[in-house]
């Protein structure tokens, strides 16, 4: 039987919450609590196996009630359950000592899949929240794999800038006063030190990089 206690500073949540995990056989709510404060005092004296709270509470946030969670009572579990759908609040929860962090929007299997998982020693991250890490690495990877403007000299970032707002070569030659064959050259030279071949590269590499 896996013993928890809910804290959140919502009273009607937390009474629907209970309900449903006392549906699971596995499970057994042994104490509420509203904030940080009473949450840890609940934790002195009821010694649940894992803790299901909010970030956001009175008197105590989520982040402090976590890091004395861990450093009064590191055996005990704690799973974040949050509408704070954002990587930093994730990062900080974990780095605090959350062994698990889920939203509140979630499916119901989800919250239980997660607190049979930390219970057994392994973390738990909403798959929401999964997605925006791995996007994000994504786009740090590419982004380290895309050449920096200091490349390009001066004439050429002004050719690329207007090629990027849709401009053809004679109206930028028109514009920077040079010859239609100037910006031709232009384009060549900052295509082969980007190795970027399509206009739409051209206009998304612009566009990352703030010149438009």
């Amino acid at each position: 039987m896996i013993k928890i206690i809910l804290a959140d500073d919502h009273e009607m949540f937390r009474a629907g919450l209970k309900g449903l995990l006392e549906k699971e056989k596995d499970f057994k709510i042994i104490g509420q609590a509203q904030d940080g404060e009473e949450l840890l005092e609940r934790l002195a004296t009821q010694h649940p196996d894992c803790v299901v709270m909010d970030l956001s509470m009175p008197n105590m946030d989520g982040l402090a009630t976590l890091k004395e969670i861990r450093k009064r009572f590191p055996k005990i579990k704690a799973l974040v359950l949050t509408m704070q759908k954002d990587i930093e609040h994730f990062k900080h929860a974990m780095a605090a000592g959350a062994c698990g962090y889920i939203l509140k929007d979630s499916a119901f299997d989800q919250l239980v899949m997660a607190i049979k998982m930390i219970i057994k020693g392994k973390t738990y991250t909403s798959p929401d929240i999964s997605k925006m890490i791995t996007d994000q690495y994504v786009r740090s990877i590419e982004q380290a794999d895309v050449p920096s403007l200091e490349i390009l000299t001066q004439r050429e970032k002004e050719v690329l800038r207007f090629i990027a707002q849709g401009y053809a070569n004679k109206n930028i030659a028109t514009k920077l006063k040079i010859s239609i064959r100037t910006v031709e050259t232009h384009r060549s030279r900052f295509i082969h030190k980007l190795g970027i071949r399509t206009a739409a590269g051209l206009v998304k590499y612009a566009i990352s990089k703030g010149l438009v």
